[in-house]
């Protein structure tokens, strides 16, 4: 018994270290760059080229980047609007809700049996139902328009763009 114990201890021990090296040779794999000077270099390459291929067409990707801009400006607004709208809707739902509860409580305290208050709760939870349920399809609907709106795909041609083509070098699609 007590051997058993040992192997299973040593057994343990092991699957510890060589847990332990898979986690170092992972990072010494993601990291692949060995020393500062050498991360120092490889980021001045990058940012060399970057400016090599950006050359002259900066005035050109600025008047771009501005379009994108008031574009993506505009389709939060409009996102803004639409939400106030539909809080506004909310607001009213939730008026409309406290009012026929009231309603509602007036009703029962008037009920001549219990047959009579039964009928009066069955149909008003019948009408909230219903209504909250109309409110969730216009909200949902709302929804799907303020998304479709906003959501478009941004029509600038940064793919297309000659500096991305210089900088991101990729193979042809075949």
């Amino acid at each position: 018994m007590a051997t058993t114990t040992k192997t299973a201890a040593k057994k343990t021990a092991a699957k510890k270290a060589t847990a332990e090296k898979k986690m170092t040779d992972a990072a010494t794999d993601w990291m692949s760059i060995s020393g500062g000077s050498e991360w120092a270099d490889v980021a001045k390459e990058q940012f060399e080229t970057m400016l090599r291929s950006f050359g002259g067409d900066f005035e050109e990707m600025r008047a771009q980047a501005e379009e994108l801009s008031e574009e993506m400006q505009t389709r939060f607004k409009s996102t803004q609007e639409r939400a106030s709208e539909n809080q506004a809707r909310l607001m009213e739902a939730a008026q409309e809700e406290v009012s026929g509860a009231v309603q509602l409580a007036n009703e029962l305290t008037t009920a001549k049996s219990f047959v009579e208050a039964l009928n009066i709760q069955q149909s008003y939870w019948t009408k909230l139902f219903e209504t909250r349920m109309e409110r969730a399809r216009e909200l949902t609907e709302a929804t799907v328009e303020t998304a479709r709106e906003t959501m478009t795909p941004v029509e600038m041609p940064f793919a297309n763009f000659k500096a991305f083509e210089k900088f991101f070098v990729y193979p042809a699609k075949a």
